[in-house]
């Protein structure tokens, strides 16, 4: 994959350009330590650490533009850097449309909530094959490309990974793709870019507040996901919730596509028609 950096700069609003736009760009990365021949650095600014501090050393690993928000009083040796208010969200921006934006032409189904995630994930992944479909999995332990496994470092991850990661499934021929989606990720838009076609919750609970603060808050992270199904040009998109779920009604009242429910009350769409007691 590569991109002329002329094509990346006109795709992103509001950038001023200090330097050569007459390159090809071959990766696109926010680690400094990943950055080879070719690559478009990301400057993030967080909490510990600032990427600006390592232009230098993206520079001399031969990265050929970097998205900044400062520029500094002497810019690196052939280094392009791109000036923009907000580096992550330029990231945002440049990282789908880098990869084609893979999300959007897939058969995507997001799966979030507190717990079954990586359960109801993976039946549906094995369904999906079962019936002959080529499966994309994205999810807490792992990211499985049909049969090739990737080891994963967060449930859903950074957008840079996750288009690269969606960018090599469309490119190995899948046709789906099942993806854990945390509230971190909705909350932080790490899944800018991505289109879904089914969402799912599967519970909300006690979890997960000492980044969300409040379960309202928690709640309304989650619901992001249903909110946004709507946009986009797919059609035939379905919300699935858990009735069962005090959630579930709260955000169903949010989404403006096709619900199917689930539960134990036989006025849901799909609910057990009994129940098998273990004996202790």
């Amino acid at each position: 994959m590569q991109k002329l950096l002329e094509e990346i700069v006109a795709a992103l609003p509001e950038v001023q350009v200090v330097g050569d736009c007459d390159k090809i760009i071959k990766d696109i990365t926010a680690d400094s330590r990943e950055v080879r021949e070719g690559s478009l650095f990301i400057c993030l600014k967080g909490a510990h650490v600032d990427g600006h501090k390592y232009l230098e050393q993206a520079a001399a690993s031969g990265a050929g533009a970097a998205l900044v928000e400062d520029v500094p009083e002497v810019c690196p040796d052939g280094l392009t850097l791109l000036k923009v208010a907000d580096t992550r969200l330029g990231m945002e921006v440049i990282a789908p449309f880098f990869y084609d934006y893979p999300g959007k032409t897939m058969r995507m189904i997001g799966v979030t909530g507190t717990n079954g995630k990586t359960t109801t994930t993976n039946i549906v992944r094995a369904i999906l094959r079962k019936a002959g479909f080529k499966v994309g999995l994205i999810g807490t332990i792992n990211i499985m490309i049909e049969d090739e496994a990737i080891v994963a470092h967060n449930t859903t991850p950074d957008v840079v990974d996750l288009q690269r990661a969606l960018y090599r499934m469309k490119e190995a021929g899948c046709e789906y793709v099942v993806m854990e989606v945390s509230s971190h990720a909705l909350a932080l838009n790490r899944v800018a870019g991505c289109e879904y076609d089914t969402a799912s919750l599967t519970n909300i609970t006690q979890d997960h507040l000492d980044f969300h603060k409040t379960l309202e808050n928690y709640r309304d992270a989650k619901g992001l996901l249903f909110e946004h199904l709507h946009e986009g040009k797919k059609e035939n998109k379905t919300a699935v919730f858990n009735m069962d779920d005090a959630s579930s009604p709260i955000l169903c009242d949010r989404t403006k596509t096709r619900i199917l429910t689930y539960g134990e009350g036989r006025n849901n769409d799909i609910y057990p028609l009994f129940f098998k007691v273990e004996a202790k």
